[in-house]
């Protein structure tokens, strides 16, 4: 589907979109929560600069086109009228919205419990007037989890993603993940839920403490935490989701909303066994990335076995290249799964995962499949708990990346909690994330 055909059926599909208008306490509470414990955060601030809309504009749709090009008009009018807006409510005109960015570091751990320092990024509305810039009080936190990358050039604190300007009058903080920004010299663990929500957490304390500290004190007034991703990025914020809600305490000193979750990963078991059945994949880079993170992850578990032993020996051939365009960390995922394509797809152009994966691990009965399996367990964000706050799910039924089995296994557990907005008629995984981006820019988080 082209890019153009995508935004005239999103604009078809805009009236069936379900997602509330706004983030609202959902526990009752009409007290005021204490302000979040922050006093053990060390936060450095690197860079803060402030940008216009237009500004803004160029970096996310430059003029030379791409594929986010056609999606420039509907941003353009909606930005328009959050301008009209703020002048309404300041009852001056010619004001020009716009942006601060803070990039930050701050401390975390990393996947085996070591101390680390980890980068973010910090955004919130102000506006300018007369020369002068000025904040806009928000209304919520939004801690947004960006989908898959492998090149650190796109990681949040090194680029200008459109995640953060989707949520309305929010403050966002966007975390770059271990593995890039700062530690783009280091191994990331992919989608390893505990520890993504753990630095997930630590930014946005740090974030809290910039905001504190800030001339104006940005978070004085009354908020709500709201979580949010696509892709990866979904997966993620089901786990900061989960981390909240298993620890009402702090849940309730963050004001924490809801999530709102699209296509993410949220069983890798049930992603890897729909693969199985599949028997091709569309996106291969994820196997080896995932792989490696469950290798280094939980040592104890795959103990004994390396890389090699999960692979064939058509894909073993390729090995090196894959490694060394991993941690370079200068390739983007689709020149990633091109070598794939190119190295590994039969006549019809069709990639089967019996290319990349050896007999031991396609072998579900295998030791080496059910060491692997544990480490899924440990990973399905669709047992063991039960969400209090509200989830809202968003997933394409033909998604050709994550299966949809993963949403269906989450609904299943979570009950009236959750809800899901499916959307299909071939929408792949990439355009489906695009159309959740849009929705939640045009109809709110």
């Amino acid at each position: 589907m082209s890019i153009n055909e995508f935004v005239k059926r999103y604009f078809l599909l805009l009236f069936t979109l379900m997602l509330t208008a706004s983030c609202s306490s959902s526990d009752g509470d009409s007290t005021t929560p204490a302000a979040p414990s922050v006093d053990d955060v060390t936060v450095e601030v690197l860079s803060t600069e402030d940008f216009t809309v237009d500004e803004l504009m160029a970096a996310i749709f430059p003029e030379d086109g791409g594929s986010m090009a056609a999606m420039r008009p509907v941003f353009v009018e909606k930005l328009k009228k959050q301008t009209q807006e703020v002048e309404a409510q300041l009852g001056v005109k010619g004001i020009t919205l716009g942006f601060s960015r803070v990039k930050y570091l701050y401390s975390s751990t990393d996947h085996l419990g070591n101390p680390v320092t980890l980068s973010s990024v910090l955004y919130w509305n102000r506006y300018k007037l007369d020369g002068n810039w000025y904040d806009i009080i928000p209304e919520n936190i939004c801690l947004v989890e960006h989908y898959t990358v492998t090149s650190d050039a796109e990681a949040p604190s090194n680029s200008y993603p459109v995640e953060p300007h989707i949520t309305g009058n929010s403050i966002v903080v966007m975390p770059d993940y271990l593995g890039y920004g700062h530690t783009a010299k280091d191994f990331h663990p992919y989608l390893n839920y505990d520890l993504a929500a753990k630095n997930s957490m630590d930014a946005l304390k740090a974030a809290y403490v910039i905001c504190n500290n800030h001339n104006e004190k940005l978070l004085s007034g009354s908020w709500n935490l709201c979580v949010l991703g696509a892709s990866q990025g979904g997966s993620n914020a089901l786990a900061v989701h989960k981390y909240l809600d298993t620890n009402p305490s702090v849940a309730k000193e963050w004001r924490f909303s809801h999530s709102c979750c699209a296509a993410g990963a949220y069983s890798l078991s049930k992603t890897f066994e729909t693969y199985m059945r599949w028997g091709t994949l569309d996106y291969p880079v994820v196997l080896p990335m995932v792989l490696k993170s469950m290798l280094a992850s939980y040592p104890e578990i795959m103990s004994g076995l390396s890389e090699e032993d999960f692979y064939s020996d058509a894909y073993l051939a390729i090995k090196p290249q894959i490694d060394a365009m991993l941690e370079s960390k200068k390739y983007t995922t689709n020149e990633i799964n091109a070598l794939f394509f190119e190295s590994l797809a039969d006549a019809s152009g069709k990639l089967h995962i019996g290319s990349i994966l050896s007999a031991e691990v396609m072998d579900a009965n295998s030791s080496i499949s059910k060491a692997l399996a544990i480490c899924f367990v440990k990973n399905d964000l669709t047992q063991g708990w039960k969400p209090v706050h509200p989830v809202k799910f968003y997933h394409s039924s033909d998604d050709n990346v994550v299966p949809y089995d993963n949403v269906e296994a989450a609904m299943a557990s979570f009950g009236t909690v959750a809800t899901l907005q499916t959307v299909s008629e071939g929408l792949d995984h990439t355009t489906s994330c695009a159309m959740w981006m849009l929705s939640i820019f045009m109809g709110g988080l």
